[in-house]
This record gives structure tokens, C-alpha cells and sequence, in this order.
């Protein structure tokens, strides 16, 4: 049982992304106001722990404030929960039995396996291709990856989501040191909106791609986020964009591509994805292509990046 605040929480004063401390708040509110916990009900998924935490009064101590760098302009939480409160959330706050429905119930992904299969073809000329799932989840891409027969690891806070995805003969990892240089493909999937220190898990998931390694990255989109804050306030809109506890950054197309520059990473051009997609593309293909990946979409966030 927590005894203090501090034992879960930590302050953001620095940018997630350029580390500037200059900022404009633009929402600022206790998670103990009455109107806030309708708020957080917009979580399916919370379980009887975490709404018992919520009632003792430790968890209605937490800031929901809302920031804008004056650098950079990457909109982001504050106060979010550090590694002790992360490991409360994922192994205790979330009900496991709905996660386990939720996603035994998610469609094929058809996205995932197209990027697979086109990974495969890039490095076809090596006999084992070593992947990393960094936020497996209950191993949707890592089922599809071993499908096609590449040497799969994951990563997943859940101990719960970890034991799953290792009972599809999975290795599990944590050990970043271990893998330096290792992998051809690392998949980070809907997992930077989560991470109280974006850029230093991607300055070491970048160590641990070979010289010609590749990382997806892909996120909400958030860059509409102020103008949803300014016309709902706190609604479900805005629960999808910045939730507590959750969704702790908001990232947009641009922020996306700098995370990713400031890791010492490059966002593939227009010449990457033609020696990369080096086999005709069916008019499906080529429509994701653009629509989701192409670097200078003014939309898009889901984005390639490899080593400069």
C-alpha cells in the first residue's frame, strides 16, 4: 500500500522532447475535483484497485496539468507516474480479465503484416532476422512475426501481458545493454504516448539496431489536441489525446519526427522507401503508404526512422 505522494509520481519541469523548462500551462486541475473522476470513468478498463486507490485520497493528490513547450511546442502532462506508479498501473490498476477480452477481440492487423513482409524482403539476404515488439501488449505483432518465421522478442511493463506473449515462444527482454547492435527491426507501436522519458528509451532502443536497422514508430495523432481542449474541456475527446495515468504526451507530426532526430535518428525520404519497397506495390499497399507513412504527410504519425 502507498504512504506518500512522492512514492508514485514524478514532475516533468523539462520538455519530454527538447528539455526546455520554458512552458505555457494551458489546463490545470486535481484529479480530486468532483467533476474529475466522470473524467477518468472514460477508462474502460480501470479496476477495482485502482478506483479503491482513487477513494483512500492518494491518487486524488495528482496534478492533471496540461503543457506547451515555448520551444518546441509539444504539448504534454506534468505529474505522471513514475516506474513504481507504472508498475501499479499495468500490474494492479488495470483489470486484466477486460484487457485479455479487448484485445483476443481486436481485428487481424493488416498494417503490421504488410510492414512485416516488407521488412523481410529489405533484409532477405540474412538468415535470421531479429525483431523487437518494445510494448508487445498481449502479442498481436509478435503472433504475426513469428508467423513468418523472424527471431521475435518483446518488451511489455505487464508481467500479466509478458507471460502471455512468452507462451507463444517469445523471448521477453528488458536488457537493453544486451541487444546493442542487434536488431534489424524494432516495432513501437501506440507506446511514446505512455513514457514519461520518450527520448531516452528511443536514444537506447536506437543503440540496439544494427547499422542498418529500422524503427516504426506510430502514435495518436494529437495536433488538433488545443483546439479540443479550448471546445470540450474534459470529455472523451480529449481522454483519447491526454488521459492520466495513460496517454501522458501528445504528439503530432512534427514532434514525432523530432523525437526521433533528437535520438540521433533520420526519418526515411522519398529515396528510402524506393530502395526499401523495392517490389511492386498493389494499389492497397501503396494507399497505406501514403496515407500513413510518408514523412511529409501533414497528418501522419507513423513514421520509419534509421541510423544517420
Amino acid at each position: 500500500m502507498l504512504s506518500s505522494y512522492d512514492q508514485f509520481i514524478i514532475n516533468r519541469e523539462h520538455c519530454p522532447i527538447c528539455k526546455s523548462k520554458k512552458r505555457l500551462v494551458l489546463f490545470s486541475a486535481k484529479h480530486n475535483r468532483p467533476e474529475f473522476l466522470n473524467f477518468i470513468k472514460f477508462e474502460k478498463f480501470y479496476s477495482k484497485e485502482f478506483y479503491d486507490s482513487y477513494t483512500e485520497g492518494l491518487l486524488g493528490e495528482l496534478l492533471y496539468e496540461i503543457a506547451e513547450c515555448k520551444d518546441c511546442h509539444f504539448i504534454y502532462l506534468t505529474e505522471v507516474l513514475n516506474d513504481v506508479g507504472m508498475a501499479l498501473l499495468y500490474n494492479d490498476w488495470l483489470d486484466k480479465e477486460l484487457l485479455r477480452v479487448h484485445y483476443s477481440n481486436l481485428p487481424y492487423d493488416i498494417a503490421a503484416e504488410r510492414i512485416l513482409k516488407w521488412i523481410k524482403n529489405n533484409f532477405r539476404k540474412k538468415d535470421k532476422i531479429n525483431v523487437m515488439d518494445f510494448g508487445a501488449g498481449y502479442g498481436n505483432f509478435c503472433s504475426i512475426a513469428a508467423k513468418y518465421g523472424f527471431n521475435t522478442f518483446a518488451f511489455d511493463l505487464s508481467v500479466d501481458k509478458n507471460d502471455h506473449v512468452n507462451c507463444m515462444g517469445v523471448t521477453i527482454s528488458n536488457d537493453f545493454e544486451k541487444h546493442y547492435g542487434y536488431f534489424d527491426f524494432i516495432w513501437v507501436n501506440q507506446v511514446f504516448e505512455h513514457l514519461s522519458d520518450p527520448l531516452g528509451v528511443l536514444l537506447n532502443l536506437s543503440q540496439c539496431l544494427t547499422n542498418n536497422g529500422i524503427i516504426y514508430t506510430g502514435v495518436p495523432n494529437c495536433k488538433n489536441i488545443k483546439r479540443t481542449l479550448k471546445r470540450n474541456g474534459l470529455s472523451e475527446k480529449l481522454f483519447k489525446l491526454l488521459s492520466p495515468h495513460q496517454h501522458i504526451n501528445a504528439f503530432n507530426n512534427n514532434s514525432l519526427k523530432l523525437l526521433g532526430v533528437k535520438a540521433g535518428l533520420k526519418p526515411f525520404s522519398m529515396i528510402d522507401f524506393m530502395k526499401f519497397f523495392n517490389t511492386s506495390l498493389n494499389l492497397n499497399e501503396l494507399n497505406f503508404l501514403i496515407k500513413r507513412i510518408i514523412k511529409n504527410s501533414s497528418y501522419g504519425t507513423s513514421l520509419f526512422f534509421k541510423m544517420k
